[in-house]
């Protein structure tokens, strides 16, 4: 945890970026992508709320031939500072993972000729959860750039896990 807040330190710190391109004042929504263990991978909607609380939702899914792929997370958001040119967080994230195959395998008769097929769905599901914080930087007048560092417990290998994410959002 204290790793975190030290990487959150450092990062608001590093204003290079920031100090080239102001947030615009007014904007409280955003949609982009995201990408991050904790918080799902995709498109994502963003909103921050008056009291300084938001929330982040993302969402893929894919279906290509016998596969399909859904990843869905919703991240809670509490902005620790907004000075117009970054935006530092904390983040709590949850997504779930479900990755599914059908496969075929032919079935036999005694004599070893094919007389059907057997399908079968080979699925993978996973959780993650993690918390951390983040630092949000413009990249233009209504585009940021999130990068966020979380502790994050995956199912898939049980293990709590410090990971990176990022995002890239075009705000209203």
């Amino acid at each position: 945890m204290h790793r975190t807040l030290l990487l959150a330190l450092a990062l608001s710190a590093a204003t290079p970026l920031a100090a080239q391109t102001s947030f615009d004042p007014h904007r409280n929504q955003a949609i982009g992508g995201v990408a991050g263990l904790a918080s799902g991978s995709g498109l994502s909607y963003q909103e921050i709320f008056p009291s300084a609380y938001g929330y982040r939702g993302a969402l893929a899914l894919w279906k290509a031939g016998d596969s399909f792929f859904l990843n869905t997370g919703v991240s809670g958001l509490r902005v620790l500072t907004d000075d117009g040119r970054q935006r530092v967080y904390l983040v709590g994230s949850l997504s779930y993972w479900r990755y599914t195959e059908e496969t075929s395998e032919p079935i036999f008769d005694e004599n070893d000729n094919v007389t059907g097929e057997r399908i079968s769905d080979d699925v993978d599901n996973n959780w993650s959860i993690g918390l951390g914080a983040g630092i949000e930087l413009p990249v233009g007048t209504r585009t940021a750039i999130s990068l966020e560092a979380l502790f994050t417990y995956w199912t898939q290998s049980g293990n709590v896990l410090p990971l990176p994410q990022i995002g890239l959002q075009y705000q209203f």
